[in-house]
């Protein structure tokens, strides 16, 4: 390993530990209670190291949520698998990363600062809520680009989608710090899915 790549692997760890550190905090403390200094200690850095990493809290916060989004994985499309059981799929990690991945728990956290960081609030919203909606609708104009869907637009059939999902799983989780993830989340989605097909599918 050369020098160059050292160091590259080196910053990329100490990334990583202060995002991981940051979800802790963020989630024990809020936005408001938790302290960069207390973050940077927790991912053994130097506070200084942290704010090369990312110029602000509320840059850092931003970048926490924006991880969970990542860590949600888009099932691939085997040919074998039918257009339904993809779907379920791709909406049950949709789940998974609000239920396993925090994300749920952190957007509670936004929420709560929208009168005092509106700006904080909008980078949250745009960096994670409409980035999801366009991956998704992503996958919905391949979809329509391969002929398992009929032509419409992807963003309106995405917030059909989601639309059902948040109703009844993500707004009662928002207002319930001790909602999990139903057992049975899979079969409601199942049913949201073939409405949806039966709108669009061909």
């Amino acid at each position: 390993m050369g020098l160059e790549e050292y160091r590259r692997s080196v910053s990329e760890n100490k990334h990583a530990a202060i995002l991981k550190a940051g979800r802790k905090h963020f989630l024990e403390h809020g936005y408001s209670g938790a302290a960069a200094a207390d973050i940077a200690r927790e991912a053994d850095v130097s506070t200084a190291t942290l704010y090369k990493h990312f110029s602000s809290k509320e840059e850092l916060f931003v970048a926490v949520v924006k991880d969970a989004d990542h860590e949600e994985e888009i099932p691939p499309f085997p040919d074998n698998a039918s257009l339904e059981d993809t779907m379920v799929a791709v909406l049950n990690n949709y789940l998974i990363t609000h239920f396993e991945k925090n994300a749920t728990a952190l957007l509670r956290i936004v929420i709560a600062e929208v009168p005092g960081a509106p700006d904080l609030a909008r980078d949250t919203f745009n960096e994670f809520i409409v980035s999801r909606y366009q991956k998704l609708a992503d996958i919905v104009d391949q979809l329509i680009a391969h002929g398992t869907l009929k032509p419409h637009d992807s963003h309106f059939g995405v917030r059909l989608l989601i639309g059902a999902i948040k109703e009844h799983y993500i707004w009662p989780a928002l207002f319930d710090n001790k909602t999990t993830m139903p057992e049975h989340a899979e079969d409601v989605i199942r049913q949201v899915v073939k409405d949806y097909l039966r709108l669009y599918g061909t």
